[in-house]
């Protein structure tokens, strides 16, 4: 059986700022290993967290990759669950350290090959960049604050336009129909992500479901279908990977059942998804209700839509600083001695398939 990889994002920039699932997903407690990178920007941590993973791979095992929130092209970290070892950016925000040094996690520093002297020369320069990075941040994170406040306002507008009772007879069907769902708990990961490079999102529980259903959303209407759909799945004991949104975490866009291999997503308003089956929320809506508020709910939506643009240009103007920064870093790093440091967290991994991992790593294709 071919291995499989997944790809989400393991924390979120959303309206009550930074939020990471690391305690969860790489616990000292579930993993036997632990690899923390420590180093600065451009110094070659998810390049060697890449390498992991295609070694991996190249041995058959099933990889998670989980993507920085907001530079959405680099890694936070990748995780082998057959094996119960990580290698994680242990650097801010998420700054990870030892619960159980050496006997569970081992901190990698990649400041080892730092060219000190060629820094110290920019260290003006380095943290200019890195103070208007980080008033950026705080305006971005502003503006996603004002914006969940207006979509609550959204909601909170709307619900009363909801049929409760009309969804929960289609959602107990749905829950009934499944024969083939596992049994175990909830497992979360976000497949959105808020960054610097936009609205980005993941098609991985896509690709990996045999039927999804696209719920459709109607001034957050579909959420609270979701919101009822979790609720009931959970209680009847089935395995699930559950997505938050990345601007509200209590709203769910995907929920995936394991076995049963169904997807059930949240699709917005202007948004295609490659779904099966649709679920229109609007067999349960008080059309009526909804046409009384009408213009505020409009209103509300147009100032929402205005504070996320505020919060992404943000985000993108802080992602270009980032990237300027990451250069610096760069050219003062000796990436030979990352290159070894690599290859022996590789060979501590899979110390007997060698051969086998260098050939996957020459051949594996960027993730």
């Amino acid at each position: 059986m071919e291995n499989c990889t997944t790809k989400f994002f393991a924390a979120a920039n959303t309206e009550e700022g930074f939020y990471s699932l690391f305690p969860e997903i790489f616990s000292p407690e579930a993993l036997k290993r632990i690899y923390i990178l420590k180093g600065g920007p451009g110094t070659g941590k998810s390049t060697l967290m890449r390498g992991v993973g295609f070694a991996a791979e190249a041995n058959g095992y099933d990889v998670e990759y989980d993507y920085c929130s907001s530079d959405t092209g680099s890694l936070d970290g990748v995780l082998i669950p057959a094996l119960g070892i990580a290698v994680l950016d242990g650097t801010a925000p998420h700054m990870t350290d030892p619960s159980y040094p050496g006997a569970v996690e081992r901190i990698v520093n990649l400041g080892d090959a730092f060219d000190f002297a060629k820094l110290e020369r920019r260290r003006e320069k380095i943290i200019a960049q890195i103070s208007e990075k980080q008033a950026l941040y705080r305006r971005a994170y502003r503006y996603l604050s004002a914006a969940g406040r207006m979509e609550r306002e959204i909601s909170e507008l709307s619900a009363p336009a909801f049929l409760a009772s009309k969804a929960d007879a289609v959602i107990a069907r749905l829950v009934s129909s499944m024969k083939r769902a596992a049994r175990g708990g909830v497992s979360r990961r976000y497949l959105s992500a808020i960054g610097t490079q936009g609205y980005v999102s993941f098609d991985t529980l896509f690709r990996k479901a045999d039927k999804t259903y696209a719920v459709t959303d109607r001034y957050g209407l579909g959420y609270l279908f979701m919101g009822r759909l979790r609720m009931a799945l959970e209680g009847a004991g089935f395995a699930m990977t559950v997505c938050q949104t990345p601007l509200i975490r209590t709203r769910t866009e995907g929920i995936f059942v394991e076995g049963e291999n169904v997807l059930f997503a949240v699709c917005e308003e202007g948004r295609e998804l490659p779904a099966d089956k649709t679920i229109n929320i609007a067999r349960f809506i008080s059309k009526e209700y909804l046409a009384s508020h009408r213009g505020r709910l409009r209103f509300s939506k147009r100032c929402s839509a205005s504070l996320m643009q505020g919060a992404l240009e943000a985000l993108a103007e802080a992602g270009r600083l980032h990237a300027e920064t990451e250069k610096i870093y760069s050219s003062a790093m000796d990436f030979s001695k990352v290159d070894s440091l690599k290859n022996a967290i590789i060979s501590e991994i899979f110390a007997n398939n060698m051969l086998k991992i260098k050939n996957g790593i020459e051949n594996a294709e960027d993730v």
